[in-house]
């Protein structure tokens, strides 16, 4: 090491803010105001964007990039002004000056407050396609909703009757639950989904499960959705490719909604036991409003309508192949 990078790494070890890594190198780290929260609208992009994490990072230097270029500034001034009161009392040469700035950028990195933003939670729609998207999500339409035919049978792609499957239910007995209509203080799964599908407004309706989800977590879920199109985009979502799965709590709030036109039913289908969920029935996770109408704007709900919690586990495939 030569005399003025010795030089400035001496003065970085006595500097208050300033960490000797193993490496030799000093990292500083930037905090990030505990009210700095980043927006749905931002959440979303990232998202959706080829590489969800790579634009987390995109987003964090776009974010830090004035402050950061206004503390290498500052630690520059204090540097020159600590040689110069030292070890360079009698000045510093030209070609050294230049040099300073590049032995600073050498030495020291900041650390963005990554940590504080990946732990914001955000209210997401956890939307299911067990088939019925390749119908418009017109297959949950049946009987009691005022679409339905009472004696037309319950497809095997629709979401209520993947819903009722994993709650130990048939299609038929499902079937012949809903043929007593509409009731008053539904108890349990059957009861409710008589309920929900009495209250449909609309004919295209997903099943959708209503979670408080961190930003690392929704990172983390949306890459391996992206592991459905990994062998090439199937209409059929029974035709993707295994993606993990995710396991929801039963006290969830779920519920049958339509975010294309803003609407559905009244969001209080009881499970009766946790739901297994296939990632690759995921239709979207996004924070509210990413897919269609937001669910808060539309029904009013409060946050606490947002399970936290409401995700289990989320179980990624032992082989990725993205």
């Amino acid at each position: 090491m030569d005399k003025l990078k010795q030089a400035i790494f001496e003065i970085l070890d006595t500097l208050l803010g300033y960490e000797r890594q193993e490496d030799g190198t000093f990292s500083c780290e930037i905090y990030a105001d505990y009210r700095d929260e980043m927006g749905n609208k931002t959440a979303i992009g990232i998202l959706q964007s080829e590489d969800p994490m790579q634009a987390f990072w995109e987003q964090l230097d776009e974010w830090y990039m004035d402050y950061q270029g206004q503390l290498e500034g500052e630690l520059e001034d204090e540097i020159k002004s600590k040689l110069l009161a030292g070890p360079y009392a009698n000045g510093i040469s030209g070609e050294d000056y230049d040099r300073i700035h590049d032995i600073i950028q050498e030495l020291v990195w900041f650390k963005l407050p990554e940590e504080h933003f990946l732990r914001q939670s955000f209210y997401v729609d956890i939307m299911v396609d067990t088939g019925d998207g390749n119908y418009d999500y017109t297959l949950n339409s049946t009987y009691p909703c005022w679409y339905g035919n009472y004696k037309t049978p319950i497809d095997s792609k629709a979401g209520i009757a993947w819903l009722a499957k994993t709650q130990g239910y048939t299609r038929g007995r499902l079937k012949k639950a809903l043929q007593q209509g509409d009731m008053s203080d539904p108890k349990g799964f059957l009861q409710s989904m008589q309920v929900e599908l009495a209250n449909l407004s609309s004919a295209m309706s997903t099943v959708t499960f209503l979670v408080e989800l961190t930003l690392e977590q929704l990172i983390e879920l949306n890459r391996l959705i992206r592991l459905q199109d990994r062998d090439g985009h199937f209409y059929d979502s029974r035709k993707n490719p295994y993606c993990g799965y995710i396991i929801i709590d039963k006290n969830t709030e779920t519920g049958l909604y339509d975010p294309w036109n803003g609407g559905g039913s009244v969001f209080e289908i009881q499970l009766e036991k946790d739901v297994k969920l296939p990632i690759k029935y995921i239709r979207s996770a996004l924070p509210d409003g990413g897919d269609g109408h937001p669910i808060d704007s539309v029904y009013g709900m409060c946050g606490s309508a947002w399970t936290r919690g409401g995700i289990k586990t989320i179980h990624a495939p032992v082989k990725l192949t993205a």
